[in-house]
């Protein structure tokens, strides 16, 4: 009988033991935390209260803190944690939990430039590399874990190295159930991401079929969380806009790169702006439809690309523009990276496939302004609007259509067609309709001195090229074009422009141009703005250069009778071919009365005093004779002048009476000996005025030609050369 109650007094004082054991093991295993944490994994923990139900099999845990290293930050924490297990499954040899369940758990991460806050949590004798254990064992582990739940959960990252904070809000995950036997498996995740995003992931997968398909939500992700990492890559202010996506991954897990993506992604109310603050980019939306991205297949297959409301903000400066001064880090390291070698890559081309089924850009704006100029150029694109169809590189013929307008003062739209197996088969047509040009007045002061103050301008545009061989039509109209008076700055074109386009005026004040463009675009220096450009300043220096060619048309006459009017020395009035010369010069100023003739008079002086010497000579002869009374008197006298010929016998005995020795001598050394050089000087000069004077009247009193548009001078014949040496007037022609 004692020996039974011995037996019962250890059973007691077993059970005794096995409850007070299982009764303050809660406390036993926080305080043992709580004191040898450090020692444990070298952080500091604090566990406010752990505790085990036995009759549920579960464990609860509340308000578990890991510190950072100084022991005072918080790094990440659980309020509370709840495990919950199934010891029936233990029958068959399975390890199953009910349900796990994490509520309001937190990590707080940091970079800084010695690491992650995490690093001394890693051991040094981790490795990612995977011991091989050749031991097989007949019996797999078997687990369950059901109803997995994170709830309420936060996370940060704060990388000082940029100094930018991440912040995820209300994580939460729920997983049904993992388990080694399970043929499928689902999983949702979902938080907050900065003021407004909001990430939703749901994922199932196939265990049976080793597949997965994942499909991911985005909303109003907020760009400004990544505008420090964008600055160190771009030279920006900042960036702001919110990233949208609903996107379906599907995939294989055992052949990873086997990854098909499709869905829609979009961008919306983006805004990036440069160093001065001033904004560079704007958008209101941005869509790209995602039919296909097989990234296994190298096939990229889009809905659309959907672009509303661009706009872009353009400033050109002497140095650079501001888009080349924000992508400058950009071009500094493409620039390093192209001075190494470059070892030779597999040509992936003839695998690579992409489609796009329509591409368009919708109310585009490009607001342009120059600043290298005397004065900035200012200019608004607005309405851009484009749209393209069937984008794959199989497409020999891919169609364009844009249209804008142009600062409200014209449109532009046209067509194109892109050959995508070969780019360099182009095609093109642009219409340019009612441009006003006076907006262009900071070019054409820069380059010509002179302002644009009215005129428009309609210009047909047609590109037809191919590897070696461009043909480009330009078709140019421009109406009631008028430029201005000349400005204080030199011009930065040496080129009668102005002329050049007045002169091109028909009697409509219309300019007609039709200008053929060819060129070769296999060549290192083609470029089509500048052979265009060539062509047409070739054009207006050569109608510029020869403007009697296109004066002549206009009233019917030879140019050449226009540039040059001949005179017989010592003539002093204007005969009737002179003058017939003079009435289309007047009927020229009356069509063009922008136009500003200049008549030079031109003589060889030894010449003119020699025929002005015989002509004095013969008219001091003939005053001897005839009576100067009345006006047929010198009529009379005139018709004897005119026809007295220099070797008449009359008019040489004459000489030899009154000059000795004049048989020696010839016959203009006579004649001037005769009259004396100094008053043959003093008729000389009066002659030229004289000639200028009567040039001067005739046109403008007889003629009505504005005073403005007539200039009479005479060429310092002292200097002038040989080959001018002629009497006769030059004629040039400007604009005023």
């Amino acid at each position: 009988m004692k020996h039974v109650k011995k037996r019962h007094y250890v059973l007691i004082t077993l059970a005794l033991i096995i409850f007070l054991v299982l009764f303050f093991l809660s406390s036993i295993i926080k305080n043992y935390v709580n004191k040898n944490s450090k020692e444990l994994i070298g952080r500091k923990v604090e566990l406010a209260d752990l505790s085990f139900n036995y009759f549920r099999v579960s464990l609860s845990a509340t308000n578990l803190m890991v510190y950072e290293t100084n022991e005072t930050d918080t790094f990440a924490g659980i309020r509370e944690l709840t495990v919950n297990f199934d010891p029936t499954k233990l029958i068959k040899n399975e390890y199953s939990f009910s349900s796990i369940l994490i509520d309001s758990s937190f990590i707080n991460i940091i970079n800084d430039e010695d690491g992650f806050n995490f690093n001394d949590l890693i051991p040094e004798s981790d490795s990612l590399e995977v011991e091989e254990n050749n031991e097989e064992s007949d019996t797999p582990f078997r687990f369950s874990i059901h109803d997995i739940k994170i709830q309420h959960g936060h996370a940060s990252f704060d990388d000082k190295t940029v100094d930018t904070q991440f912040r995820l809000v209300d994580i939460s995950l729920d997983l049904p159930k993992i388990a080694w036997d399970s043929e499928s498996s689902s999983v949702g995740i979902n938080f907050e991401f900065g003021k407004q995003g909001n990430v939703s992931i749901q994922a199932d997968v196939d265990q049976i079929r080793n597949e997965y398909d994942i499909n991911f939500k985005l909303n109003q992700l907020e760009f400004g969380n990544i505008t420090n990492y964008a600055k160190t890559m771009i030279d920006i202010g900042g960036i702001k806009g919110y990233l949208n996506a609903d996107l379906n991954f599907k995939g294989s897990l055992v052949r990873t790169n086997e990854i098909n993506i499709s869905g829609q992604t979009s961008i919306e109310n983006f805004s990036l702006w440069d160093t001065a603050d001033k904004e560079v980019v704007n958008l209101e939306k941005l869509s790209v439809g995602l039919t296909s991205i097989d990234l296994a297949n190298e096939n990229y297959q889009l809905s659309h690309i959907a672009i509303n409301k661009p706009t872009i903000t353009a400033e050109l400066y002497k140095d650079m523009s501001n888009i080349e001064r924000l992508l400058l880090p950009v071009t500094e390291v493409d620039s390093t990276i192209q001075a190494a070698p470059i070892q030779a890559e597999a040509d992936t081309s003839d695998h690579l496939f992409y489609s796009i089924d329509h591409l368009s850009v919708s109310e585009g704006e490009i607001t342009f302004a120059d600043h290298t100029l005397y004065r900035p150029f200012q200019y608004d694109i607005k309405e851009i609007n484009v749209n393209i169809d069937n984008i794959n590189p199989q497409n020999e013929s891919v169609p364009v259509n844009f249209s804008m307008n142009m600062n409200d003062q014209g449109t532009m739209d046209g067509t194109s067609a892109i050959n995508m197996i070969n780019p360099a088969i182009f095609e093109m047509e642009a219409h340019v309709k009612r441009l006003r040009l006076m907006s262009f007045s900071p070019y054409t002061e820069y380059h010509i001195a002179r302002p644009i103050t009215q005129g428009d301008i309609t210009y047909d545009l047609s590109i037809n090229m191919t590897p070696t061989h461009m043909a480009n039509n330009n078709d140019i109209v421009i109406k009631e074009l008028e430029i201005g008076s000349k400005t204080q700055h030199e011009p930065q074109v040496k080129a009668p422009v102005k002329l050049g386009l007045y002169l091109m005026k028909d009697p409509k004040d219309v300019i007609t141009i039709h200008m053929p463009v060819e060129g070769n675009p296999s060549d290192p220096n083609f470029s089509v703005r500048k052979l265009v450009w060539k062509a047409f300043s070739n054009l207006l220096v050569k109608v510029a250069a020869s403007p009697f060619n296109a004066l002549g048309n206009l009233v019917s006459t030879r140019p050449e009778e226009l540039e040059n009017i001949p005179m017989p020395y010592a003539q002093d009035s204007l005969l009737a071919d002179q003058k017939q010369v003079l009435d289309k010069i007047a009927q020229i100023t009356e069509k063009k009365p922008q136009l500003i003739f200049s008549f030079e008079q031109q003589t060889d002086p030894d010449e003119e005093k020699a025929s002005m010497a015989i002509k004095a000579a013969k008219k001091r002869m003939l005053a001897e004779k005839m009576p100067l009374n009345t006006e047929q008197d010198i009529s009379n006298f005139n018709t004897a002048l005119a026809q007295l010929e220099d070797n008449d016998a009359a008019f040489l005995a004459y000489i030899s009476k009154n000059i000795s020795n004049a048989d020696t001598m010839e016959l203009t050394q006579s004649c001037i000996q005769l009259i004396g050089e100094d008053e043959l000087d003093d008729e000389f000069q009066k002659l030229l005025l004289n000639r200028n004077a009567f040039l001067r009247y005739y046109l403008i009193e007889e003629k009505g030609v504005d005073s403005t548009s007539i200039e009479v001078n005479t060429a310092d014949l002292r200097n002038l050369p040989e080959e001018l040496r002629s009497c006769n007037y030059k004629v040039e022609v400007s604009v005023k």
